[in-house]
């Protein structure tokens, strides 16, 4: 199911009014319940975001389907070791460093702005560089 921002945002408000009635009842100050409002609100702004940015695809892909394993992969050799469509290893093969370095870093569960400060390159860069992976590989699965 997609993200539905209104609801979400409505839920929140909600949640955030009621815990606003408790922090003015123990005595707490304006300037920390506004401060923590805004904190609150940027951690909203920020899953929002991320929710909107999933693609109804990787929803479908994890919708009731059992968690397959994965062994962990700790470097780029590993990665192509563990790798047993050889469709899919081409592709890999193919790739340059840093585009490697992205997908490796998104396996180990970085964000795209930690990987963006590590790699120094612009978030945009690697959701171009992801979603150009992701066409080549769905291309070559469609086959």
């Amino acid at each position: 199911m997609a993200f539905n921002k209104a609801r979400e945002e409505q839920k929140w408000k909600l949640w955030k009014e009621r815990e606003e009635q408790i922090m003015r009842s123990e005595g707490m100050s304006e300037d920390a319940i506004q401060s923590l409002y805004q904190m609150d609100w940027d951690d909203f702004n920020e899953e929002r975001r991320y929710q909107e940015h999933l693609s109804s695809n990787q929803e479908e892909l994890y919708a009731g389907r059992e968690t397959e394993y994965f062994p962990e992969v700790k470097d780029i050799q590993q990665l192509f070791d563990s790798i047993e469509n050889e469709q899919l290893l081409h592709i890999l093969l193919e790739l340059d460093k840093k585009t490697l370095q992205i997908l490796l870093l998104k396996m180990w569960g970085f964000s795209v702005s930690e990987i963006s400060a590590q790699l120094g390159i612009p978030e945009k860069t690697i959701y171009t560089r992801i979603d150009r992976l992701k066409k080549k590989i769905k291309k070559v699965m469609e086959k």
